[in-house]
């Protein structure tokens, strides 16, 4: 059984016993949405998966059925396994061992009151669940995000971003001028997009609009093509 407790500052800290099973790890985080979701909104959370091998699958499961829904915000991701910590640092999330060194990562994105994310330079940045308006991502390289950019929110990156959502908000991939650089949406709702130099204008009537695309430029100019292949 996943457990809760309450820190100094509000802070609910949630432990995942490592006897439990990824199947029931995320069945666990399930339920304590069903129980009790109005409590974790907009709520400061630490999530300790002890000695746990985490995997990319397991991960997304524990944002899809409980992260996202709640409306949490993660503080800290915690855990006593190497290999598990260089995978969180190595996309952006911030764990124990950073926050001990009192270092700025990149999930500051997730925090409620503030008002943009200044990611360190990494090879990507994957942010989970949806940007809400006034947050800002802002990365040397690469942007995944897996949920939607809202309105009001904007997502600069020097290199590729992609969205598995729909973008509605500001997008700016290649900001420091480079052109070959591609934009890639689940639902293109946002009426202009930046890639490098160039800029894309498009109107709700365009047959791309909340459709899945690629942006990319080409004859000096962002062309939008369709992506079927996108899920």
């Amino acid at each position: 059984m996943i457990q809760l407790k309450g820190k100094q500052g509000g802070v609910l800290h949630c432990t995942v016993p490592e006897e439990m099973s990824d199947k029931e790890a995320v069945d666990g985080f399930s339920s304590l949405l069903s129980s009790g979701s109005n409590i974790f909104k907009d709520c400061n959370v630490e999530i300790d998966l002890q000695s746990r091998p985490v995997s990319f699958d397991l991960l997304a499961k524990i944002h899809e059925n409980f992260i996202t829904p709640s409306e949490c915000v993660v503080k800290c991701w915690i855990t006593s396994n190497d290999k598990t910590r260089s995978f969180f640092e190595s996309i952006g999330l911030k764990t124990n061992a950073e926050e001990r060194k009192n270092d700025v990562s990149a999930s500051d994105a997730h925090e409620a009151n503030d008002q943009s994310a200044v990611c360190s330079a990494r090879t990507g940045y994957v942010y989970f669940g949806n940007l809400r308006s006034g947050q800002s991502i802002k990365h040397s390289c690469d942007v995944i995000v897996l949920g939607n950019v809202n309105t009001g929110s904007e997502i600069i990156a020097s290199g590729n971003v992609t969205v598995l959502g729909r973008l509605c908000g500001v997008v700016h991939a290649g900001c420091e001028g480079d052109c070959n650089k591609v934009v890639i949406t689940r639902s293109l709702e946002a009426g202009q997009v930046r890639i490098g130099t160039k800029v894309s204008m498009l109107e709700d009537s365009s047959p791309f609009w909340r459709k899945a695309v690629s942006l990319k430029i080409e004859d000096n100019k962002v062309q939008v093509c369709s992506w079927p292949d996108l899920l």
